[in-house]
């Protein structure tokens, strides 16, 4: 989220701009290379001629969640935020299950019966049961962000919170009765008041290849609710929210996993601290480089982006050195910052390697990183499609998913403004459609939201959007998240004669982390190659289910599939049967079945 500076530049209001933001220094520091990467094709088999579909099930399905709106006259800053959604198999039964993050009002005790976060259990037949009350879940607080990783390697996914003064880690155990539940560690786990800031989006990921799962923490900026920093239109005298720019910043935070449930914040030791203070909205843990060694990338709001690169020996002390400036990917479109609300990852130009997509504030354009090898970025505004359409919105969550299962990476994106003024101050509206972009060969996306279907196209307040395959009939699915409204569970309901495989990767809990957090997957069918990552965070507040749900085309098998194991172990399987969940474990040699 970005308020001020670019908005002014976006609508031609000179007097909303708070801030000028300074970038030419970083200009010069800008990386540049060659495109030296294969030049084969995205996988896929006929192009695509149905219309993705998208159906709003939400109150067939049981989600009632709704966000407390901590709405002010004095419109702070942390109204606008809104909060993340998860998914997370907490019973492993392989079907995901959905937790909502629930803010709350400022400062605390304002209201007698503060609203809590809500844990709703899939019931397998499309529809949920809200499991709060037994789930130990039904905290209150301001909450912001989720992730989701099993970080004791038992077998069960655990759950990480962020708050607006905090954060809390839930343990995943046994309720005594054959089910599951969570307590919360924080404080036996080390992290107590370790970070008194105000935490956004977090992800875990195995940065020293020990086998244990390591927490990074996005912090934003810091407030004090005794002194409120009001911003008003000269010339309206209306309220709005400062830019972050108004506010101090503060250094982000890791926590390096020690086992036996405990860590130990090295965000001093690692180097995370080393990087200038930002206010941290996104975060993703992938390999860019392919060197076997996770490297974090963190969207900043008005700020240079992060871009740490691991430089950790096996084992050893977590080491890492911040370079997006010379990579080229800390910066969007004329070396003008971003607003940085997402940092969403996949392979979508068939190179084998990684990029990086960033949403932007409305006026600017939404940002795609190419993937150049050798830690070399590029940005691709215009040539992806994804630019143009984006400036008269203001991007939030996004999720990379293959919404047709044609074998080629398609892309949705969570939008809405941030002033609740915005029709009267700019005549820009305050609730958004969301957008979908179909993918296409080499790279490239078309705008194709308008026939998503009426529910997609409402209007919301988007904010946190997370994909599953709730359903588990291969077509992955969406949560979206929206300040002071519901959560909206979409269903894919696109009509394709495509198939598809889907894939859930076990470590062995030692040599690799229980979550396989860190995997890369490689899959061929019919002449045609596709890779995938299993990364930590990368939409805004929310995480998606890791399952990988994977469109074949018009293939009807997965002629070869190798998997690249945290540890740097592959294994590689042959003729798996489409249209199956396969789950895949560490060291095995032979695939279980899942339905």
């Amino acid at each position: 989220m970005k308020i001020g500076t670019k908005l002014g530049i976006a609508v031609g209001v000179a007097s909303l701009v708070a801030t000028v933001v300074v970038v030419a220094l970083w200009l010069e520091n800008r990386g540049t290379a060659p495109d030296t990467r294969p030049t084969h094709s995205v996988s896929g088999g006929s192009p695509a001629t149905e219309e993705i579909r998208f159906e709003d099930v939400s109150m067939r399905a049981g989600i009632t969640f709704r966000h407390f709106d901590p709405a002010t006259p004095q419109h702070l800053i942390h109204e606008t935020m809104g909060s993340g959604v998860a998914w997370i198999d907490y019973d492993a039964d392989d079907w995901p299950d959905l937790f909502c993050v629930q803010s709350g009002p400022v400062p605390p005790g304002k209201v007698a019966d503060p609203p809590t976060h809500r844990l709703y259990r899939n019931l397998r037949d499309g529809t949920f049961a809200d499991v709060t009350e037994v789930s130990g879940l039904g905290t209150s607080g301001f909450g912001m962000g989720a992730a989701v990783g099993d970080f004791d390697n038992d077998g069960f996914d655990d759950l990480v919170v962020t708050y607006l003064g905090g954060i809390s880690l839930f343990r995943n155990v046994p309720d005594g009765g054959g089910g599951r539940r969570f307590e919360e560690v924080t404080q036996t786990a080390g992290l107590m008041n370790t970070n008194p800031h105000w935490g956004t989006s977090c992800a875990w990921g195995d940065l020293n290849g020990d086998g244990w799962l390591d927490l990074y923490v996005c912090n934003y900026v810091e407030t004090d609710p005794d002194k409120p920093i009001v911003c008003r239109d000269p010339k309206t005298n209306l309220a709005h929210a400062c830019p972050p720019t108004a506010y101090q910043f503060t250094t982000h935070r890791l926590y390096q996993n020690l086992g036996g449930g405990k860590f130990a914040d090295v965000s001093e030791s690692s180097g995370v601290a080393a990087a200038k203070p930002a206010a941290g909205l996104a975060v993703a843990i992938v390999d860019f480089d392919g060197d076997g060694r996770p490297e974090i990338y963190v969207a900043n709001d008005m700020s240079m982006a992060y871009l740490f690169h691991n430089r950790t020996s096996k084992g050893g002390p977590i080491t890492l050195v911040e370079q997006a400036g010379v990579a080229g990917c800390g910066l969007g479109p004329n070396g003008a910052t971003m607003s940085g609300m997402c940092a969403e990852v996949a392979d979508v130009d068939g190179s084998g390697l990684p990029e990086v997509f960033v949403t932007n504030f409305q006026g600017q354009p939404n940002v795609l990183f190419q993937n150049l090898g050798q830690l070399q970025f590029r940005e691709e505004v215009a040539t992806s499609g994804l630019g143009g359409p984006s400036r008269d919105k203001l991007g939030f969550g996004a999720a990379f998913l293959d919404a047709d299962l044609d074998g080629r990476f398609d892309l949705a994106v969570a939008n809405g403004h941030v002033y609740r003024t915005a029709p009267d101050l700019l005549g820009i509206p305050y609730a958004q459609e969301t957008q979908l972009f179909r993918g296409r060969a080499h790279g490239g996306f078309r705008n194709v939201g308008a026939s998503a279907g009426s529910d997609f196209r409402k209007p919301r307040v988007g904010r946190g959007l997370a994909r599953a395959d709730f359903d588990n009939d291969g077509k992955p699915d969406l949560a979206l998240s929206t300040v002071g409204g519901p959560v909206t569970l979409f269903r894919n309901v696109t009509s394709t004669p495509n198939s598809w495989i889907g894939l859930l990767l076990t470590g062995d809990g030692t040599r690799s982390n229980h979550n396989a957090m860190g995997a890369v997957v490689t899959v061929e069918a019919s002449g045609h190659s596709q890779t995938h990552f299993l990364s930590g965070g990368g939409s805004y507040l929310s995480a998606h289910d890791r399952r990988l749900t994977i469109g074949l085309g018009r293939a009807t098998q997965v002629d070869r599939l190798r998997v690249q194991w945290p540890s740097g172990e592959t294994q590689e399987f042959s003729n798996l049967a489409s249209g199956v969940y396969w789950r895949l474990r560490q060291g095995r040699p032979n695939l279980e079945s899942v339905q």
